[in-house]
């Protein structure tokens, strides 16, 4: 099973989507997760469906007006039942078809001060208790760095 997870900041430009096929179809993922789009909740359902055909989609929007985190993937070779879903992070279990395995994965796009990040570990602090003996990937945008000078292109917050 292949994955992947992009910060994308902005998917309103079809080269943009173009970019996003490209990848998934050169690196032969399964299962995307898109992060940052910028778009508005109108535009998800038409995005989401015209960009890799045949597959299928979620975001947070629900839970965040800038629905940050989009998670799809090509149901011909996995199932993702999600399981949590708030403004910072989607959980859900990745069942790959062929190879009868699963996993846990949770898409991460943290909140851009700390003391707003706090309910995400929170959740991700209640995750591992429940998962010891699973398997699980964790992947994301926490906007946490233990450097300054690791920051790029964004002032400190």
């Amino acid at each position: 099973m292949h994955f992947g997870i992009w910060n994308i900041r902005g998917l309103m430009d079809p080269t943009r989507q173009a970019e996003v096929m490209k990848f998934v179809i050169s690196n032969n993922i399964c299962c995307v997760s898109i992060l940052e789009t910028k778009l508005p909740t109108a535009h998800f359902e038409t995005i989401s469906c015209s960009m890799i055909f045949g597959w299928e989609w979620l975001s947070n929007f629900d839970y965040s007006v800038r629905g940050r985190i989009w998670v799809g993937w090509n149901p011909s070779l996995v199932e993702f039942v999600a399981e949590l879903i708030n403004a910072q992070i989607i959980h859900g279990a990745v069942k790959c078809l062929h190879l009868r395995t699963s996993l846990n994965l949770s898409v991460v796009y943290g909140e851009h001060t700390f003391v707003s990040r706090r309910p995400l570990w929170n959740d991700i602090i209640q995750l591992s208790s429940s998962l010891m003996d699973h398997s699980w990937m964790v992947a994301g945008d926490f906007n946490a760095i233990r450097d300054l000078s690791d920051r790029l292109g964004s002032p400190n917050t």
